[in-house]
């Protein structure tokens, strides 16, 4: 087949395509040529180098120590081994460092170059560009101390608010205790003297009255027995956990089923923050979902311990989370309690399927809880 010779015309077209695009390519990047050898040294550099770092292209190629002796000193053993590796393996050459200009400001680079061979496959050349991501490296960088400060701002609020739960639970404890030490003692000590009175009344009227009135108060002290178990069960600290739970979850109906998984007992903290996400999932099913069977299991997990409560009521759309009516945050307040302890909660749920609570909270989270304080 005969070569269809090329017109003057297209021959100059490709030519002035070529320069247009090698003008726009040099006006947004240095490329350069650079010999395969340890300091690489250059052998050709676009104009640009001028505005980039302030050097002359003479300048550049005619010191082969220049490139090395420009580096900032925290990145220049890096690039140095990231340089010699691909020259010792003829991949490509990517990665971004800072270059001290000529009046010592900071420039950052992104360098890439890739190897070209001779006709014998022997290493010729280096042939590279290298662009300056200085705005970028800005940008991220004031993102990263935004990030920086957002983060230590959340883990103050964590720590105040651990410290709030903290200080919760120990106004619940001086409650309890207070209760336990003076009103249920003077309530058993009326029904003692009520007792007593009802056996030294003869008349058959005041006989029962006087039972009615005992009656109202041994209920008044089993009322005061439960709300120290919703304030603070002593079996959470004496006995731990499960014994607490299956104190607070056997005065009602229906009795939850325990599965009891634990290696160890969980720290103080953690055990009192599972055993409140535990009261209020329970407290929810029997009082919303009327369920005929609740079922707890707790058990060590991912050095944690993950609690899960599961039931076969009426269930609810679990998309009423995102706007609880008034009254109704329990739930919510299950979740931000595990989520403040380092850990998660999740809740699924759907309308006549049933409610599954399960919760995470790692054994470390006290720590973290008071650093810095």
């Amino acid at each position: 087949m005969s070569e269809v010779p090329l017109s003057p015309g297209f021959v100059q077209g490709l030519r002035e395509a070529h320069e247009t695009y090698r003008h726009l390519v040099e006006g947004i990047a240095v490329l350069y040529v650079d010999a395969v050898d340890d300091v690489s040294t250059n052998l050709y550099t676009s104009p640009q180098i001028v505005s980039l770092f302030g050097f002359t292209v003479d300048e550049w190629r005619e010191d082969p120590n220049l490139w090395i002796a420009r580096l900032h000193e925290d990145d220049r053993d890096r690039v140095i081994r990231e340089h010699q590796e691909a020259n010792r393996t003829g991949e490509p050459f990517d990665t971004e460092y800072r270059v001290y200009a000529r009046d010592q400001s900071v420039v950052w680079v992104r360098d890439e170059a890739i190897l070209v061979r001779d006709d014998r496959g022997d290493p010729a050349y280096w042939r590279g560009i290298m662009s300056d991501i200085s705005e970028r490296k800005r940008a991220e960088d004031k993102l990263r101390r935004g990030l920086d400060v957002l983060r230590r701002t959340m883990e103050d609020r964590r720590r105040l608010l651990l410290r709030l739960e903290d200080a919760q639970e120990e106004e619940r404890r001086r409650i309890a205790a207070d209760i336990h030490d003076d009103s249920i003692q003077v309530m058993s000590a009326a029904d003692i003297r009520a007792q007593a009175l009802v056996r030294q009344i003869g008349d058959a009227d005041i006989r029962r009255d006087a039972e009615d009135l005992r009656e109202t108060i041994r209920a008044a002290v089993e009322r005061l027995r439960h709300l120290l178990f919703e304030l603070r069960p002593p079996a959470l600290d004496r006995e731990g956990l499960v014994s607490a739970l299956r104190a607070y979850s056997s005065d009602g109906v229906p009795v939850p089923e325990f599965i009891d998984g634990l290696l160890a007992e969980p720290p103080p903290d953690v055990r009192v923050i599972l055993f409140r996400i535990a009261q209020e999932a329970i407290a929810n099913a029997r009082k919303h979902a009327s369920p005929d069977a609740i079922r707890v299991s707790i058990a060590t997990e991912e050095d944690g311990v993950e609690l899960v409560v599961s039931d076969d009521g009426s269930g609810f759309d679990v998309a009423a989370l995102d706007a609880p009516e008034p009254g109704h945050i329990g739930l919510l307040t299950m979740i931000e309690r595990a989520e403040l302890a380092g850990g998660r909660c999740r809740i699924r749920s759907e309308p006549g399927g049933g409610t599954t609570v399960d919760a995470w909270v790692p054994f470390g989270f006290a720590v973290s809880a008071t650093a810095g304080a």
